[in-house]
């Protein structure tokens, strides 16, 4: 049975949420204009692009850690494409590197504690990533978005600590994020990330330190907040990423031209999926205000991801995850061809997943 607990909790966060709401609509908060950006409102309209023709292209990953007695194996499988459209139509698409992709294995050896796991399955799944993007760009100059499924920049989880054996692949992965920005800025290429589920609280703190401060005691995540107060083809108005730059662990370790202008906002295009976020950097040397900036690519943005109502994501990455996806039958093969080759020499599969009952 469900302890009772349990359910009066998210009771409890349904009525700090609805609270939320109220005193936002009460005192008609979305008129305001936002801090950040004194162009747009809080609560802005979506102009749906209506006449698609532009190329996007997306990127993603799909990975899994597989333990033997004497290493850690990371499997990884990379894949892209480029949607290209024309009158609103898809054209034609591009897959990289290949049509197929094969998984490959990856091996890190010594005694392993699980955070040096995490942090290397993460910082090189992310250079796998990043290294297919910037191809991609090389490959296409003229491409109009490069679109990255998560956040545009590594989130805590790939920092390793300085004493750590990956501490230096950090700075390599941090080489290959501001490679891709100079060449997305070099090319005029819109540089989007889209978050697939936001666990973040940055839009709550941002309205509660600007606006109700003084009326509210709690924290709330966004998502579920941004999914009451928009209504289907609205989006939230852009808000930095972070207000304490200096102090965020990751962001320090770019430069100021980044991190001053890496933005985000949320944008609700369906009553029955939640918001997408998205984060972009403002790159002034594209000839736009912010505002004009934001626009385009939440009106593109939008125009690829409304296929359907229960899942809004754009349809690149959708097709770059469905390509990344790892089938069982590449794990084991993977596996069962490295354990074969070694196992005169003791190599196996630890004890629990060798069990015979």
């Amino acid at each position: 049975m469900i302890d009772d607990s349990i359910i009066k909790t998210l009771l409890k966060v349904y009525d700090r949420n609805q609270k939320t709401v109220s005193i936002f609509k009460t005192k008609n908060y979305a008129q305001l204009s936002n801090p950040y950006n004194l162009y747009e409102n809080i609560i802005n309209s979506v102009a749906i692009e209506k006449n698609q023709n532009l190329s996007f292209a997306g990127v993603d990953s799909g990975f899994v850690n597989k333990q033997f007695n004497f290493a850690n194996l990371i499997i990884i499988k990379e894949a892209g494409c480029i949607f290209n459209y024309k009158d609103s139509k898809l054209s034609s698409v591009k897959y990289f590197p290949k049509v197929y992709n094969l998984a490959k294995p990856y091996l890190a050896t010594g005694s392993l504690e699980i955070e040096e796991i995490i942090w290397n399955t993460s910082i090189l799944r992310l250079k796998k990533e990043l290294s297919l993007s910037l191809n991609i760009i090389e490959k296409n100059p003229s491409l109009d978005f490069m679109l990255i499924d998560g956040s545009i920049i590594p989130q805590y989880i790939s920092k390793p600590t300085k004493e750590s054996v990956f501490y230096k692949d950090y700075f390599k992965l941090l080489s290959l994020f501001n490679s891709l920005y100079n060449i997305s800025k070099k090319n005029k290429t819109f540089l989007v990330g889209c978050i697939e589920d936001s666990r973040g609280d940055r839009f709550f703190n941002f309205l509660k330190n600007n606006f109700f401060k003084d009326e509210i005691d709690f924290s709330l995540s966004d998502s579920f907040l941004v999914f009451s107060l928009l209504s289907k083809n609205q989006r939230t108005c852009v808000f930095k990423y972070s207000d304490s730059l200096n102090e965020h662990p990751v962001l320090k370790d770019f430069n100021s031209d980044i991190y001053n202008n890496l933005y985000v906002c949320y944008l609700k295009l369906s009553e029955d999926d939640f918001p997408l976020r998205i984060e972009f950097i403002y790159f002034k040397e594209f000839g736009l205000s912010l505002k004009e900036y934001t626009d385009f690519i939440v009106s593109n943005i939008a125009s690829i991801s409304s296929f359907n109502k229960r899942y809004v994501y754009p349809a690149p990455l959708i097709d770059a995850d469905l390509q990344s996806r790892l089938k069982l039958q590449e794990i084991e093969l993977i596996v069962q061809s490295i354990l074969e080759k070694t196992k005169k020499m003791g190599f196996r599969l630890p004890r629990r997943e060798s069990r015979l009952f």
